[in-house]
């Protein structure tokens, strides 16, 4: 009960007891009226007794309803002391004002959960950006919600065009890619793909109800080195191998030799026959120097456009160079050999001008282009120019282009055929940085 109904209760109970104290003594006064001059007076004595205890009695309840009542409201006032409450503002204000610090604190609330969840995606974009892979995430629909930058530089498409669209109209120049990410949507499946003379390991990851996750790495390089090392451990082996060979059949040569020495029949034949041996024990020889592992001596820069414009005037071929000065480290000697056979090569084809053009790409590895303007190579046998012993001329021995093919992998390289026909041709050397 409120301390202002309280106090009504007191005014209304404080009214009654005047108005009962009144009719009472009224009544008393009727007591005491002289009985002779009423007719029935024994009668309404009793009535007035009546009334007068009555209202006796309900001057004494009212007066303990009273006592109560102001007990009750001193308590109030005690209790209201203990906890003071403010006053002049209703209910009402204080539930709106409560309100209010709820929604405020909700608000806060809402904000520290948007600033956790911002946080963390920043976090998630500038790890999938910096990743060194490309990352593409594919919705439940198929479609292109996450495209990293390495993605970008890869496949050569913008965020802004792969973003809502299919994998096979981003990756248009990656077929074989797209078509692996379409036939295999619900399948954890990893694969390498030769696509547009690159290499690349592409993984595929399922997310239940939410979409597919894409992860390719460019691995061309990575086989490339991988290559060259394979190659360079079998030139190990094969060195082994031809050491013991050579020299089991230059002591049946030197025997053979011997015993012509001796023979005193035909002297043109004799001498054929050790023509014969000694283009037997060179090409033993020559086979061997394949075969042997080759080191490199000592690295440093080179000035590559000084070594060709040099090399050029040696073999007499002119010299055309597209780009500017590329200093290149490597072992100076190895080098020479290498520029010089392929200058010496175009030279025997026919070519009295090369063209040289270098690049440095964006990982520091170093391409060369060499282009003869001479007869070119047969298509027939292009695979087989760098067996060792394979050669179309009269008096070549065939190692020319194997043993620069070691050479180039031995400096961490790769050297390839990229074009010939009739009005030329183009060796590609790529040194990995």
């Amino acid at each position: 009960m409120k301390k202002t109904t309280t106090i009504l209760l007191l005014v209304i109970q404080l009214f009654l007891l005047i108005i009962f104290q009144n009719i009472y003594s009224l009544f008393k006064e009727f007591g005491e009226v002289d009985l002779a001059r009423i007719q029935d007076p024994y009668r309404l004595m009793e009535n007035i007794k009546s009334i007068t205890r009555m209202f006796s009695v309900l001057f004494v309840v009212t007066s303990l309803f009273f006592i109560a009542t102001a007990v009750y409201l001193g308590f109030q006032f005690k209790r209201s002391k203990l906890k003071p409450e403010i006053k002049g503002i209703p209910p009402l204000h204080d539930y709106l004002l409560e309100l209010k610090g709820s929604e405020t604190e909700l608000k806060d609330l809402v904000e520290k959960q948007q600033a956790h969840v911002l946080t963390k995606e920043e976090l998630n974009k500038s790890i999938i950006n910096n990743i060194n892979s490309a990352v593409i995430f594919l919705n439940q629909s198929g479609r292109i919600d996450i495209f990293n930058a390495i993605a970008e530089q890869l496949f050569s498409q913008s965020f802004a065009h792969a973003k809502n669209n299919l994998p096979t109209n981003v990756l248009t120049k990656f077929p074989e890619i797209a078509d692996f990410i379409e036939t295999n949507e619900e399948q954890k499946i990893s694969k390498e793909i030769s696509t547009n003379e690159r290499i690349f390991f592409v993984d595929l990851n399922p997310i239940e109800n939410i979409g597919q996750l894409v992860i390719i790495k460019d691995i061309t390089e990575e086989k490339k080195r991988e290559e060259i090392d394979r190659r360079n451990s079998n030139f190990i082996m094969l060195g082994e191998m031809t050491a013991f060979l050579t020299h089991e059949v230059r002591n049946s040569l030197g025997v053979i030799y011997g015993y012509t020495k001796t023979i005193k029949t035909d002297k043109n034949k004799t001498e054929k026959v050790n023509k014969e041996i000694n283009f037997l024990t060179a090409m033993m020889e020559s086979f061997l120097n394949f075969s042997r592992p080759i080191q490199v001596e000592n690295k440093h820069e080179i000035n590559v456009a000084e070594l060709l414009d040099k090399l050029s005037g040696e073999v007499g071929v002119t010299l055309n160079l597209k780009s500017g000065d590329l200093v290149l480290e490597s072992d100076p000697a190895l080098l020479r050999s290498v520029f010089l056979n392929l200058l010496l090569n175009s030279k025997e084809a026919g070519a009295d001008q090369v063209i040289i053009t270098t690049k440095k790409k964006k990982n520091k590895d170093i391409e060369i282009l060499l282009q003869d303007n001479g007869k070119g190579i047969d298509a027939g046998v292009k695979e087989k120019i760098w067996y060792p012993f394979f050669t179309t001329k009269e008096k070549g021995t065939g190692m020319g282009l194997a043993i620069i093919r070691k050479i180039v992998n031995t400096l961490k390289g790769e050297i390839s055929l990229k074009e010939t026909g009739p009005e030329g041709t183009t060796f590609k050397i790529i040194f990995y940085g």
